[in-house]
């Protein structure tokens, strides 16, 4: 056999008779009309297999990103109805009749000049209002067909019976139980629960189905951006304290005092810049949808009404009011919330892997401890959120749909006292007192039997699923 050229490249590889170097050639590496199969391509260049793989990795993200956001909006509006009736019984007032607090309007002619002009700015609005010209009517403000109106006669007792009114002539309201000085767009005291609630609403007028979801946007908004900013700032302070991976969970820790800090810091202080977000969808749930009564349109003409009446990002974030019910809520919350599986795990010592059903049992329990100390400061919180201190003349009043306390609360501590001292529900004057209808603890836990209902159906599910597991192993 003749030596090899060494000049040429292929000169050290041996020649078969006849082939040349046909059985080395590679196709696609140098054509370029050539089309190869990816995995071949990605073992002749491993830069672009990086680059494609992490192509697909992205557009995977941005679909399931994509996915979670449209179901996280479908969950919200499933849980909105109940949401928007909870809210209600929440903020409403319903005192016992021998200590209800009546506020009496102050005379005075400004007051008397503000109210016409009030007046007058209200009712040319209504007159230029149009039906459907607001595109966030769907998440709080739906307009409904009015009921006819119907005239008295001068022979019907409440035509001829005596109202006490003010030196404007205002009707002075002295209950609000009272169904003849009840303003029109306002229901009855809720007493029944949240089923009460949501059928009430249903058939107010102005008000109907579309008003079971009111600030749903607002709220959808909220928990997509809490999702997003809680555990990247979560992530941030644990590099910081070089801390370990706040994805392992904290039961697992040997130290789970630092992780936890950070944990409930992070949820503090994104709980803080977004609660704009629940005072809006506060007040959009408790506002009358009447044309003639609403104050906001929608999120963005709260987030502008807010910002102007009520001083501005100081007022909206630093308020007393808003501020101190805002750093507790989102303090104690994740607080309990995280350390209910340290407990079960380390107090109780009971494994899930283990015993299921008691793990199952347990943490219902928990549950139900966390939604009795959550429970009064997110009604406080709500409340205080209602609270409008501020007045711009020729501006609209905060109408609310259910009975407010006419005297506002000054601080956490004070709510809660007026709570528990005035409230608990209709009671006869000289009725003894009992320890959960006469001390106002009704007050302070509106809507505990729906959550409570809620952590049941789950615990129920959790043990029918241990239990096919467990056939299914045997």
């Amino acid at each position: 056999m003749p030596p090899a050229d060494q000049s040429h490249p292929f000169a050290t590889f041996p020649v078969a008779p006849g082939k040349g170097l046909r059985p080395y050639y590679t196709p696609g590496l140098t054509t370029d009309n050539y089309t190869a199969f990816a995995g071949q391509v990605a073992s002749a260049n491993p830069y672009y297999a990086n680059e494609h793989d992490d192509l697909i990795d992205s557009r995977a993200a941005a679909r399931e990103l994509v996915n979670y956001t449209v179901l996280k909006y479908l969950t919200t509006a499933m849980s909105c109805p109940f949401e928007v009736s909870k809210t209600l019984l929440q903020v409403q007032y319903l005192p016992h009749e021998d200590a209800e607090i009546v506020a009496t309007r102050q005379s005075s002619s400004s007051d008397e000049h503000d109210q016409e002009q009030e007046y007058n700015a209200e009712a040319e609005e209504q007159l230029s209002e149009e039906e459907g010209d607001d595109d966030d009517d769907f998440y709080g403000t739906g307009n409904a067909s009015t009921t006819n109106a119907t005239t008295l006669n001068h022979d019907d007792p409440e035509f001829k019976q005596h109202m006490d009114v003010d030196a404007n002539g205002y009707v002075i309201r002295k209950s609000v139980y009272d169904d003849a000085t009840r303003p029109p767009y306002q229901l009855k005291p809720l007493d029944g629960g949240v089923w009460q609630g949501m059928g009430r609403l249903m058939k107010q007028p102005h008000e109907g189905w579309r008003a079971l979801f009111k600030g749903q946007y607002t709220n959808w908004l909220y928990e997509i951006a809490h999702l997003f900013f809680q555990p990247t700032l979560e992530g941030t302070l644990n590099d910081l304290f070089d801390l370990y991976d706040d994805t392992i969970p904290l039961v697992h820790l040997d130290r789970v005092g630092p992780n936890l800090a950070t944990l409930v810091g992070s949820n503090l202080i994104v709980g803080f810049l977004l609660s704009p977000l629940e005072l809006i969808r506060t007040r959009l749930v408790v506002q009358s949808a009447s044309p003639l009564h609403r104050k906001y349109k929608g999120p963005l003409h709260a987030l502008k009404t807010i910002l102007a009446e009520e001083g501005g990002l100081r007022g909206l974030y630093l308020s007393p009011h808003h501020l101190w019910p805002t750093l507790l809520y989102h303090t104690i919350t994740p607080l309990v919330q995280n350390t209910t599986p340290l407990i079960i795990d380390r107090l109780f010592r009971i494994s899930a892997n283990d015993s299921p059903f008691l793990y199952s049992l347990a943490e219902l329990g928990l549950n139900t401890l966390e939604i009795a100390i959550t429970l009064p400061l997110d009604t406080i919180r709500k409340r205080m959120q209602c609270q409008i201190r501020s007045r711009v003349p020729g501006k609209k009043r905060f109408a609310p749909i259910v009975a407010l306390r006419p005297v506002p609360y000054t601080g956490v501590v004070d709510a809660c006292y007026r709570i528990v001292k005035e409230e608990g529900g209709r009671r006869n004057k000289g009725k003894k007192r009992s320890m959960i209808t006469g001390m106002g603890l009704r007050g302070l836990y509106q809507g505990f039997s729906m959550q409570c209902t809620s952590n049941v159906v789950l615990f129920v599910l959790h043990a029918i699923n241990g239990v096919e597991d467990d056939y299914e192993d045997f």
